[in-house]
């Protein structure tokens, strides 16, 4: 299994929409694929003021990911993440140890 780390930071006022998107369209559309797990949106604790993001999806393998990523429905959900974020920057990691999930 494979983690997908996204991490993004919101245009400025933009960080209400970006959630939203991140919800619906993106995860709502990359849950429906092949080999998706699970994903889960981290944000700051309530007394922190960043507004960075991260999403974290799991995958059975990099090859279904990497399917899913060369799908042109991939593109056009993620559009508007781009379209509402300042940077974005990915990372795959492996999960080498899992625990209740």
């Amino acid at each position: 299994m494979i983690t997908l780390h996204v991490y993004l930071t919101p245009k400025p006022g933009q960080y209400e929409a970006l959630k939203s998107k991140i919800n619906d369209p993106w995860i709502s559309t990359m849950s429906k694929q092949p080999g998706f797990v699970q994903a889960a949106m981290l944000t700051q604790f309530d007394d922190e003021s960043s507004e960075d993001i991260e999403v974290i999806s799991y995958w059975e393998s990099e090859e279904l990911r990497l399917e899913w990523v060369a799908r042109p429905i991939h593109d056009e959900v993620f559009a508007s993440i781009m379209d509402l974020a300042e940077t974005i920057s990915p990372t795959v990691k492996t999960v080498s140890n899992t625990w209740n999930i």
